[in-house]
């Protein structure tokens, strides 16, 4: 009988070492050091494949033209530095965009700069970007009423300002006297020429008058034909009245300045100054030139296709987990005959015309 019970309990012993040894066996897979290490591999990869969008217009005019390079050439840099992949996309119209923008938002992308070709008409895109939780750089051309993660542009008020503070001081006999009359070449329906606009409103002598304003396009053609219309229509009084043009835009200038020379009329021109907006080497190029052969003088404001690269950078460092927020304002600078020469000496000059872009 104690034989049988040794056994027993012999037997008893080695079905439960069997038992723990087979808990052990369906526990052991599911914490492999094999299957941890591929979902840490799956995050690090998500991470070094982050996208960046940009959306543009096409090159309907010189300064978009050189924008889109200087935007691509801006991307494919901070994409090295900051180890982000890039899609860029330029369209003819706001409904093209809106289209690139679902695009976008379907590709997974993780960041998008905006550069509208109206913003009113880019509303619904953009709220669908934000509605995905992808952060949004508006550039340029703001959507009214509509708040991205970040808008950045130039100091289009600002340039408004100082436009009509340098009219004021410039005709300032004349404004002590009575009215200046000016002509207004605008550039399109965005916010950007309605800013300048309503700076202008604010500092401009009451007594400046804006005979007439023209939408351009910001095409150079364009306000060319606008100007001689206006020189051949209008009457000899009218046009003799006219001793400025506000332009916002210096391919507009240029425009502009070819009407004026080849005029040939009976008027005699009583026009002495031209504004424009850009710091364009070619409008530099005549300021001295105009001067001495028509008696023009000329004054621009510092507005280049190079501040898209800052829309750009400040796309790569919210992908690189930086704070980005808020309206974000590049300052501009007035100039003219008397400080061209100086401004030919400066970064921005020198990346706009000597960086091979």
């Amino acid at each position: 009988m104690k034989k049988i019970l040794a056994v027993l309990i012999t037997v008893t012993l080695m079905l439960g070492v069997v038992g723990c040894s087979t808990v052990d066996e369906v526990a052991d897979p599911e914490t492999t050091p094999e299957t941890v290490g591929e979902t840490t591999e799956t995050s690090e990869t998500e991470e070094a494949t982050k996208i960046l969008g940009v959306v543009m217009p096409n090159a309907t005019h010189g300064f978009l033209g050189e924008s889109i390079k200087h935007a691509e050439a801006a991307s494919k840099s901070f994409a090295e530095t900051y180890g982000f992949e890039y899609k860029f996309l330029t369209s003819a119209e706001a409904s093209e965009q809106n289209n690139q923008l679902d695009t976008l938002i379907n590709d997974g992308v993780d960041c998008i700069v905006l550069w509208p070709h109206n913003g009113d008409e880019l509303r619904s895109g953009a709220q669908k970007v934000m509605e995905a939780g992808i952060p949004l750089i508006v550039y340029d051309r703001l959507i009214t009423g509509f708040a991205p993660t970040a808008e950045v542009m130039g100091d289009n008020v600002t340039i408004g300002q100082e436009t009509g503070k340098y009219l004021n001081a410039y005709f300032a006999d004349e404004l002590a006297a009575g009215e200046v009359h000016i002509l207004e070449f605008k550039g399109d329906n965005s916010t950007v020429p309605q800013q300048r606009s309503d700076g202008f409103a604010e500092t401009a002598d009451d007594n400046i008058v804006v005979v007439q304003q023209f939408s351009t396009d910001w095409q150079r053609a364009k306000a060319q034909e606008q100007m001689e219309t206006f020189l051949m229509t209008s009457s000899k009084e009218d046009i003799e009245r006219i001793q400025a043009v506000f332009t916002h835009d210096d391919e507009v200038v240029l425009g502009v300045l070819d009407a004026i020379t080849a005029y040939q009329g009976n008027a005699d021109l009583k026009i002495r100054l031209l504004t424009g907006v850009g710091g364009r080497k070619e409008n530099l190029d005549t300021f001295a030139t105009y001067k001495e052969q028509y008696d023009l003088d000329q004054v621009t404001y510092l507005f280049s296709p190079t501040m898209v690269r800052d829309a750009i950078e400040y796309g790569a460092k919210i992908l690189n987990g930086e704070t980005v927020s808020g309206l974000i304002l590049i300052d501009t600078m007035e100039i003219d005959l008397s400080n061209e020469q100086e401004f030919r000496t400066t970064d921005i000059y020198k990346i706009r015309y000597e960086s091979g872009i």
